[in-house]
C-alpha cells in the first residue's frame, strides 16, 4: 500500500513522526480517514481517538484534544492540544474528572459553566474510551 509522512504535535511535544498507509481523525463532520494522495486540505479535528496505520501495517491509537490536521503534497502534520497514548491516559483521573463534570452539570449553571462542565464531561468520557478500548481494566 502506498504511504505518505505524517507528523503528529501536541502543545509540549511531537506524539509520531514518520511515514503511514492511514490516518482516521474525529472531526466536525464525523470521522475522516486520508490515504497517500489526498487532496490538499484543512480538517477541524475535535476531541477523540485517532488511529494511525504504520508503513509497517501496525496500528497506533491515542487520545486527541481540539486541533487542525492539515494535508498537503502527500504530508499530514496534525496540531492537537494534548495527545496521549492510551497507556498514558491516568483512568483514575479521567473517572474524577468525569464525576466532576457530571456533579456540576446536575447544578443550576450559567450558560458559560454549563457549556464549559459539557466539555470537560465529553473529553473524561472519551479518555476513558480510548483507555479501555486499548486496557483490561
Amino acid at each position: 500500500m502506498k504511504t505518505f509522512f505524517i507528523r503528529v504535535i501536541a502543545a509540549d511535544r511531537v506524539y509520531y513522526e514518520g511515514l503511514c498507509e492511514s490516518i482516521i481523525v474525529p472531526s466536525i463532520d464525523g470521522l475522516i480517514g486520508v490515504l497517500a494522495n489526498h487532496e490538499n486540505a484543512v480538517i477541524v479535528v475535535c476531541e477523540g481517538e485517532i488511529t494511525v496505520r504504520l508503513a509497517n501495517g501496525d496500528k497506533v491509537s491515542a487520545f486527541v484534544g481540539k486541533g487542525f490536521l492539515q494535508i498537503m503534497n502527500n504530508r499530514c502534520v496534525l496540531l492537537a492540544e494534548t495527545v496521549e497514548s492510551p497507556e498514558e491516559i491516568n483512568i483514575r483521573r479521567a473517572q474524577e474528572a468525569e464525576e466532576r463534570a457530571m456533579e456540576q452539570l446536575r447544578q443550576k449553571l450559567s450558560i458559560r459553566e454549563y457549556y464549559h462542565n459539557k466539555a470537560s464531561l465529553s473529553r473524561a468520557m472519551t479518555r476513558l474510551k480510548t483507555a479501555n478500548k486499548h486496557h483490561q481494566i
